[in-house]
């Protein structure tokens, strides 16, 4: 179980399973909220106003929660496109809590899925030098009319013709 109190916005939460992911969350009373996964288990539960419920100086003791960012500025961070987060959310690639309608992501598990992505692009297993090299080519010591198959066409026969006169 995990305690955590935000003095900015006073909710106190109490998470019995950490990590797993909410599927709907219930308006027990007002400003009771409870956290449920897919299999209907309670996995939080989240009291606003938790000042006038509980005394300040316990409030304060507690460690505060991570911060959080939500989805759209996660985004712009890495330079994804949010679908593509949501997707990895699905995925199971990237933790994140859904809060009402929107994905909330904090900063370390933002960085550590984007260590764990995979370089993009080619790979480049050539040497890379500043010096051109030139390519081989292929010299023939017979005349270009004594090539099998060589082409006879218009000026460009032409102008073979003359140099080998």
């Amino acid at each position: 179980m995990k305690w955590t109190y935000d003095s900015a916005v006073d909710a106190l939460t109490i998470q019995f399973l950490p990590g797993r992911r909410s599927a709907r969350t219930e308006a027990l009373k007002p400003g009771l909220l409870c956290d449920y996964d897919k299999r209907g288990h309670p996995i939080s539960i989240e009291v606003l106003d938790a000042s006038t419920h509980f005394p300040v100086r316990q409030l304060r003791n507690l460690p505060l929660p991570e911060t959080m960012v939500p989805l759209a500025e996660a985004s712009k961070r890495i330079g994804l496109d949010p679908s593509t987060l949501r997707q990895q959310i699905r995925n199971k690639r990237l933790r994140a809590t859904k809060h009402h309608r929107e994905w909330w992501v904090t900063p370390t598990d933002l960085q550590e899925y984007q260590d764990s992505r995979a370089p993009q692009g080619r790979r480049s297993d050539r040497k890379v030098s500043n010096t051109r090299v030139a390519s081989p080519r292929v010299v023939s010591s017979m005349p270009p009319s004594a090539l099998p198959n060589a082409p006879t066409r218009g000026r460009a026969n032409f102008k073979r013709q003359r140099l080998i006169k």
